[in-house]
């Protein structure tokens, strides 16, 4: 999203939906601000544990939402390993705006919905390795 970088605000569907450039240094709703490093030891941790436990997941339904957790968690790792101001301490891109909402990515869509509907696969009593007892 470069193009977008110092750029006025675009509305792309009415005041509904918009793209505007935004660095983050921290987590979600700019939580965390000042803990890069931090976040990206932890989002390394996240990710080696996902795909680890990946090859465990034994239920189609947990796969996909296995792959937007992995697919997210490696996305923002990326920025956060090569944006500046420096290497493992990079900012995070947002440039998905919606009305009263803190703007995103698409690696944070995928893992809020991965979630999500991790979440309603597990109250549904499934888990990855397959149905609870």
């Amino acid at each position: 999203m470069e193009t977008l970088e110092g750029k006025p605000t675009q509305y792309v569907i009415g005041k509904f939906l918009r793209w505007e450039f935004a660095r983050n240094s921290g987590a979600a709703f700019s939580s965390f601000t000042g803990a890069t490093f931090a976040l990206t030891l932890i989002s390394v941790a996240v990710l080696l544990y996902l795909a680890l436990r990946a090859a465990q997941v034994s239920v189609k339904a947990w796969s996909y939402p296995w792959g937007g957790l992995i697919g997210g968690v490696l996305g923002n790792l990326t920025d956060r390993i090569f944006r500046d101001p420096a290497p493992f301490q990079g900012h995070v891109v947002d440039w998905i705006g919606l009305p009263n909402w803190a703007l995103f990515n698409i690696a944070d869509s995928a893992i809020v919905l991965s979630v999500i509907t991790m979440a309603i696969l597990s109250l549904r009593g499934s888990t990855f390795r397959g149905v609870a007892p």
